[in-house]
């Protein structure tokens, strides 16, 4: 399976080491929803599947916030600035910007870069983050 995830199917094939450790997290997070019993015998399917997907979306903000953290790495060195093209290295702090997944809201940590001479900040990887 490709390390790129771009392209691939609605599902995921997993090693059976990651199968192992995903049917972990399942086995935590129905614990975590219904306890060491599971659910009582008079909890609906729908009960559950809005859990699941509770859970599914916790997962999924995670997963974006974690990919969004390694995109931003790619930012971390000088970058040219839009307008003049000379290079700047990326602030100490960078820009907490909110954004709103299909799975709810996060905070990204978005490089952020200030050219003194043309007196702007630019953030070159807001290009990337909308693809």
């Amino acid at each position: 399976m490709s390390k790129d995830a771009r392209n691939q199917n609605e599902y995921l094939e997993l090693t059976p080491a990651e199968r192992e450790k995903f049917d972990e997290l399942v086995a935590m997070l129905a614990k975590r929803g219904f306890g060491e019993q599971g659910p009582p015998r008079d909890t609906t399917f729908a009960e559950i599947e809005r859990f699941g997907h509770q859970a599914g979306r916790m997962v999924g903000r995670a997963i974006d916030a974690r990919l969004a953290a390694q995109h931003a790495e790619h930012f971390a060195t000088e970058e040219p600035c839009p307008k003049c093209g000379e290079k700047h290295p990326p602030k100490e702090s960078p820009h907490e910007l909110p954004l709103q997944t299909e799975d709810g809201g996060i905070v990204l940590d978005e490089p952020a870069f200030r050219c003194p001479p043309c007196e702007r900040d630019f953030f070159p990887s807001a290009d990337s983050i909308g693809d």
